[in-house]
């Protein structure tokens, strides 16, 4: 039996190396072919490669930061799940979900949990281009 995320590919950004790297770890553990890129610069350029099921982006990064990678990804692959995470304690929250990220976790997050985030988010935009496909 294939893991959960079998074939799935999951673009992993975030400017702090050992954060990248974790994430990176434990989604692969789980079966999805995952990315890396070290900020939304980076990011741009593989958005531009391949296409992704999910993007999972640190809220805040120098040079283009999560949010704006959120808006480029709902312009370029606007079927393509946004989850955003960060450390920060502040509204970032309610503006990932208004700027149409599909969820969003708190850093350091738990495991389970972040699994979880991400399992939804494909699920979701897999129903609604499903339904999509069914009116066209």
């Amino acid at each position: 039996m294939y893991p959960v995320g079998y074939g799935q590919r999951v673009l992993v950004v975030d400017d702090d190396a050992n954060v990248r790297s974790l994430l990176s770890i434990l989604l692969t553990h789980e079966g999805y072919n995952v990315f890396e890129a070290d900020d939304g610069l980076d990011a741009f350029q593989e958005l531009k490669k391949r296409h992704f099921d999910v993007v999972i982006s640190d809220y805040h990064m120098p040079k283009v930061d999560g949010m704006q990678l959120l808006a480029v990804c709902r312009i370029v692959w606007p079927e393509t799940a946004v989850v955003i995470i960060s450390g920060e304690d502040s509204d970032w929250t309610d503006r990932a979900i208004c700027g149409g990220a599909h969820a969003w976790a708190k850093k350091p997050w738990e495991r389970t949990q972040l699994i979880t985030l991400v399992r939804q988010a494909i699920e979701k935009v897999s129903v609604r281009t499903a339904a999509q496909q069914v009116r066209a």
